[in-house]
């Protein structure tokens, strides 16, 4: 994934070696409430866009079968990138 600043890729602790960018200190934002499987297809799309992605899940490790509220996973990304996460699942949805 490339930093937003600069465009140099992120290491694996989501920092940026050239401009010093960290990702873990921004705000997050939930653009989106999707089931399983769905979250990873939504996260490979925005990251391969460039665009960082988080799923926020309330999985139980006990329960491998979620259902109702516990299987509902979110969607985060930076709050700078909101608008264009949210217009390029949109130009997609459209598409299909």
């Amino acid at each position: 994934m490339d930093c937003p600043n600069c465009k140099i890729p992120l290491n694996s602790d989501y920092h940026c070696s050239s401009c010093d960018f960290n990702l873990n200190n921004i705000n997050w934002v939930i653009i989106k409430k999707v089931y399983t499987p769905n979250e990873m297809i939504v996260k490979s799309v925005l990251e391969s866009y460039g665009i960082p992605a988080r799923i926020i899940s309330k999985e139980v490790a006990q329960m491998p079968v979620s259902i109702g509220p516990l299987a509902e996973v979110k969607i985060a990304v930076p709050e700078t990138e909101a608008d264009a996460a949210l217009k390029l699942l949109e130009e997609l949805t459209v598409e299909e």
